[in-house]
Order: C-alpha cells, then sequence, then structure tokens
C-alpha cells in the first residue's frame, strides 16, 4: 500500500497540470493552478540534485549562524526557542495542543524531548555504538568547520568556536564531542522511560508558570512562550515530568558552556541534514543506515524522498490532489458503512462485559455512541475539496523552484507558527492529525474520534463492494475496530465520552480492568526478538494500549462482519481459495495486513520506542487472543489466552 501510494504521489508530482476533476468531490478552480505550481516548485527543488550539491552545506551553515548567534546573544533560552520554531529538537519540548481536562480550551505542554540523539537510552549502554556515534558527530561537525572556515576567519570569527581547537579556524576539539555526548546521554537517563511519557495519569502535572520555570531555571519558559505566543498569559502549563526538569537544571548547570553549544548545533544538524546534499553530512547518513541495518551508503531514489518532503511541507496541497486520483465517494460511503458496524459490535461487547460495573458500563456505551468518524479527508481546516482554502492555508509558505532547503525552512517555520497561535483560539475540531495520502488511522482521546485518511483506504486493506467483505472486514474492519478500542484502551479509558480526562471508572471497574490487562502484559513480555547480543524481550507495558485495540478490534470486526453477512446474505467464496473457509480467509486478510519482515536493528529499535509489537507478534499475540480464530482453524485449545472484550 505504501508503495502504491507513493507511484501515485509521484505520478501527481511529475504531471505537467492538475488532475482534472472528474471526481464527485468539487469542480475545478482557477486556485488549483496556484497550489499545483506551489506544490510542484517544492518537488522539483528537492529534485534538483546537482544544484543541492553545487550548494553543499551552505543553507545549513547559513542556519547555524543564526542559531550560534542567538546562543551568545542570549544563552540557552534564545537557542531553544530558535531550535523550537524550525522544529528542532532541544533539551525540552514546548508546544501547544488540547488541555486533557478541558478539551475543547488548547493549552500549553512542556516536555522532555521524545528521542535525544540515540533512539532511546538503552542505545547509549552499547560502549561500541556510542563511539561510533561520537566519531560520526566528530566527521560532520569538522566537514562544516572546514566549508565554513574562510567565514570564520572573516566576518564573524567566533562563528562554532565552541568545538574548534583554541587558534585553529577548522581542526575539530574531539574532547568537546565526547563531552557533548556524555551529556546528551545524562540527558537521556534523566528522562522518563516511553510508557511512563504514554501514561496520562503520571504526565497531566498542571502548573503555573512560576512553578514550571522554578525546575529549570537555566531555561526561561516565560521567555519562550512571549516569543512564541506574543500576548499570552497562560494561567497554567501541562509539566509532563517535573523530575526531568529538576534533574535537567542540574546536568546543565554541570556543563561547559562550550557542549552545550556543541549540542545545540547538533541538534539543527540533526534536524535539516536531509535537506542538504553534500559530503559533510554523508557520516550522518551511513551511521543511521547502521542504526537501521542497512547498507552504509545506500540511499532511497531520490523521488521517494522528495515525494515524502513535500508531503511532509505542502500535506494538504497534496491530499486534494491524491483524494481526487484515489479516492471516491463510494469508498468513502463503505467506510463508513463498516465503522458504523464496528461500532455497532462494540456496544454489543460493553453490553457482555461482566466486569464493568452497570453505571460505568452505561457510560461507555454513551462513549461509543458519541464517537466521531472521520473518513478519507477534512473538509475543514482546512477544506481540501476547495483549492482557494488550502491556497489561504499556505499563503505565508514561500516555495521556489531553486531553493528546496529555504522552502523546506519556510514550511516547518509556518507550522510552528500556526501551532503557537491555536494558543489563542478554543479547540478546532475539525483538525486533521494525518494528511490524506497516509496509510495510517488513529484515535484522539481529547476528540473522541477515530480518523481514518484515504491512504489506509486502499487495496488489499480496503475493497469495494465487487469484492466479498470478509476481506475488508478482515483487514480495514480490524484496523477500524482497533482505532475504536483505543477508546477504552490504558490510555482511552481515562477520558470520558467527551473527550474529558476525568475519573468516570469506579474503583471495582478500574481493579477488574487491571487485572483483565495484566494478563496481556505478561503475555507480550514473554515475547522476544533476537538481537547480536541475545533475545531481547518486548515490552508489555509500552506495548499494552495497542495490544488491547488489536485484540479487541479484531474480535469486533469478525463479529460486524458475521453481522453484515446476515443482513445481506452470505458472500461468494474466491477462486482458488476453495480449501479455506470463509471464517479462515477472514483472519488471512488479517494477517496480511502486518505481514512483514524487519531488519535486526530496525526491529531492536522499535521494541525499544515503539508502543506497538513487532508486527510478527502482533499477528500472533492478536490471533491467540480470538476465540473466533481458534475456532476458524480448529485449534485444541479454544479460550482466548487473554481477553478483555
Amino acid at each position: 500500500m505504501n508503495e502504491e501510494g507513493q507511484l501515485i504521489l509521484k505520478r501527481i508530482l511529475e504531471a505537467e497540470s492538475p488532475p482534472q476533476h472528474a471526481s464527485l468531490f468539487w469542480t475545478a478552480s482557477s486556485s488549483d493552478q496556484e497550489i499545483f505550481k506551489k506544490l510542484r516548485d517544492g518537488y522539483k527543488a528537492c529534485m534538483d540534485e546537482p544544484r543541492l550539491r553545487s550548494l553543499g552545506s551552505k543553507p545549513l551553515i547559513d542556519l547555524l549562524k543564526v542559531l550560534d548567534k542567538s546562543y551568545r546573544e542570549e544563552s540557552l533560552t534564545g537557542a531553544v526557542r530558535f531550535l523550537t520554531t524550525i522544529g528542532a529538537s532541544s533539551p525540552i519540548t514546548l508546544g501547544v495542543g488540547p488541555d486533557d481536562k478541558d478539551p475543547d480550551t488548547n493549552v500549553i505542554g512542556l516536555s522532555p524531548p521524545y528521542s535525544f540523539g540515540l533512539p532511546s537510552k538503552q542505545y547509549y549502554n552499547n560502549t561500541e555504538l556510542v563511539d561510533s556515534y561520537q566519531e560520526t558527530i566528530g566527521t560532520v561537525l569538522e566537514a562544516l568547520l572546514k566549508e565554513a572556515g574562510h567565514d570564520s576567519r572573516g566576518t564573524d570569527p567566533d562563528f562554532l568556536a565552541s568545538f574548534r581547537v583554541t587558534g585553529s579556524v577548522d581542526t575539530l576539539d574531539k574532547n568537546i564531542v565526547a563531552d557533548m555526548v556524555r551529556f546528551e546521554a545524562a540527558m537521556a537517563f534523566a528522562g522518563p522511560d516511553p510508557e511512563v511519557l504514554e501514561d496520562i495519569t503520571k504526565t497531566y502535572n498542571p502548573r503555573t508558570l512560576d512553578e514550571a520555570e522554578a525546575y529549570n531555571p537555566t531555561i526561561s519558559i516565560k521567555s519562550i512562550i512571549k516569543s512564541l505566543a506574543p500576548g499570552a498569559k497562560p494561567d497554567k502549563i501541562i509539566v509532563a515530568s517535573p523530575d526531568y526538569l529538576r534533574a535537567l537544571a542540574k546536568i546543565i548547570k554541570a556543563q561547559k558552556h562550550e557542549v552545550i553549544r556543541t549540542y545545540l548545533v547538533w541538534k539543527a544538524v540533526e534536524a535539516y541534514a536531509s535537506a542538504i546534499e553534500g559530503d559533510s553530512v554523508a557520516a550522518l547518513r551511513r551511521f543511521n543506515n547502521k542504526l537501521r541495518g542497512k547498507e552504509p551508503d545506500s540511499k532511497p531514489e531520490r523521488w521517494r524522498t522528495c515525494v515524502g518532503m513535500v508531503d511532509g511541507d505542502l500535506p494538504w496541497i497534496l491530499s486534494r490532489f491524491f483524494i481526487e486520483r484515489a479516492f471516491s465517494k463510494e469508498a468513502k460511503d463503505l467506510g463508513d458503512s463498516i465503522i458504523h458496524d464496528i461500532k455497532t459490535q462494540f456496544i454489543v461487547k460493553l453490553k457482555q462485559s461482566g466486569w464493568m460495573t452497570p453505571s460505568v458500563r452505561k457510560l461507555a456505551i454513551s462513549k461509543v455512541k458519541q464517537i466521531r468518524q472521520k473518513i478519507g479527508y477534512p473538509t475543514a481546516s482546512p477544506d481540501v475539496t476547495s483549492a482557494r482554502a488550502i491556497a489561504d492555508y499556505y499563503a505565508n509558505v514561500s516555495v521556489h523552484s531553486d531553493s528546496f532547503f529555504a522552502n523546506h525552512l519556510s514550511a516547518t517555520r509556518d507550522e510552528v507558527s500556526r501551532s503557537w497561535a491555536e494558543f489563542f483560539h478554543p479547540v478546532d475540531r475539525e483538525t486533521w492529525l494525518m494528511s490524506a495520502p497516509t496509510v495510517n488511522a488513529y484515535y484522539n482521546p481529547p476528540g473522541n474520534e477515530i480518523v481514518f485518511p484515504a491512504g489506509i483506504m486502499q487495496s488489499p486493506l480496503f475493497h469495494g463492494p465487487d469484492v466479498p467483505t470478509y476481506l475488508s472486514y478482515g483487514a480495514f474492519g480490524a484496523v477500524a475496530g482497533h482505532e475504536l478500542s483505543h477508546a477504552f484502551d490504558s490510555t482511552g479509558s481515562n477520558y470520558d465520552q467527551t473527550g474529558n480526562y476525568s475519573d468516570w471508572w469506579d474503583e471495582s471497574t478500574v481493579h477488574a480492568f487491571r487485572n483483565k490487562t495484566a494478563c496481556f502484559v505478561d503475555q507480550y513480555a514473554n515475547y522476544t526478538i533476537p538481537s547480536a547480543k541475545g533475545p531481547v524481550h518486548i515490552n508489555g507495558r509500552l506495548t499494552l494500549g495497542e495490544n488491547i485495540a488489536d485484540a479487541g478490534g479484531l474480535s469486533a470486526a469478525f463479529q460486524s462482519w458475521r453481522a453484515h453477512e446476515e443482513r445481506n446474505g452470505p458472500d461468494a467464496s474466491l477462486p482458488g481459495l476453495q480449501d479455506f473457509s470463509k471464517e479462515q480467509v477472514f483472519f488471512l486478510a488479517y494477517g496480511l495486513t502486518w505481514c512483514g519482515k524487519s531488519r535486526q536493528e530496525e526491529a531492536l529499535r522499535r521494541v525499544y520506542t515503539d508502543p506497538h509489537s513487532p508486527p510478527n507478534w502482533r499477528i500472533m499475540g492478536t490471533t491467540a487472543n480470538s476465540k473466533e480464530f481458534r475456532e476458524a482453524f480448529n485449534c485444541p485449545v479454544k479460550e482466548p489466552t487473554c481477553e478483555l472484550w
């Protein structure tokens, strides 16, 4: 699906004119030419490798000059603010989003970065890998020093001075780089584990601005907010980890300015290395390939990189043309129908759940009924059926066919600026968190909504009305059920029918839920993946929410298909699969959804960072928890290993 989706986007981007809009979604508009040109110019700029190579690292070096100046003039606070405006990581993450306890109001959140450099804190215990990482940083920074050497000698002799040998223009101080990696590791170990960051009961900590800043006086939160949201006077800020901020203050105070300054430069390099072509950042690409088990010098075809960059920078323009090419009203209607069936069957499951008290069960049923389903594409914020609305949405994004780096920077800054402006407005419940071509789906707890972009509603996951429905219910239906089940997993269960984080479950129901879900934790914690140093166990707590959703979603999808067949009559068998029952083909369709193979290094990275179980264990674990699967394949033991719904 990803491959076919990318090819569709490639054809759109390489066409000489926008699609002719023969679909039922809209009619052509003069603004289509305007937004299509912006889209094409962005793609052309990315594809112009000769120009990118001729520019080398200059665009990145120019960006680093601004960052370095921010640090020298305003210390750490100024640099963190600048990194935030360009979408780069720093020791803290500040952003705007719905208040979990007041989901129609936007609030500012303060948290640790999701990643500090290496994928997770466990990687910093691997001496060989850390040495390679340190060498990579040194190689890249020294290459940038040499390329920037003439400017350092002239107009700004202090530029990049933090990691130069004293008295030299372009010689790297390797001791500073070593100290920088230790600084980064210290922050990583001070940060909470990913399963803690997934737990709203631990991360929802309202504080006043004064209280938040007192945790870590080395960075002025007030100053950053004043700059990013002028005029904002928040009465509270949500602090994900006060303990991390306290530890961070000690780590920063114990560190030399040169080390901190070098770390900040490296964060910008990491964020924008993909926007330049040159030998200076080649070592970083090789190291990242090594982390994922790829050949060191392997690179995707350039068009794939550029499709991804354009989808990231101008997602709603690309969405408009994607759904015209790859989506239909019939697909939208069928998707709505399947999801309606899933909701109906999930209510049946709730009614049959003996572990919920009657009062909680009644509220849970109300929550399912109030779940909003969004299918295919947004019709507001922005409305992708309106070329004018999209043109207005991207009016402040500057795109030219000869300036790829500047295009990417402009789009990123615009998105950051837009998100901070949301602080002054109520939460816009029309907003989508994924573009239409995205092959994924999500449940949004504060919005109590399930969202299915057009990209995931494609073959072989989603089929039209001419194909037996057990295929669509087994694949897309299980995904729909999965997302709906998130409303009652270890995270979603904390939110009521209005999307408000509250204690709406009584003590008896909470106790029963914990007892039942402990089975899932133990089950998946016994699964392992191979690594160079022996088997590594899956984190049963990190993956709990997804494993619950997989089990509940598959069961709801199966019962929905059965109900559909009772209403509409049996589906035909598929030629060549006569030896399988329809029930078995339903589960084959489900298995194909997650069928895949990862390199050992990539699988290890996901085990440490991804709340989803590895694909093979998603299939094996979920079917082990399915009574319907066991019956369909006549397994000796019919009872599921673990069961919630």
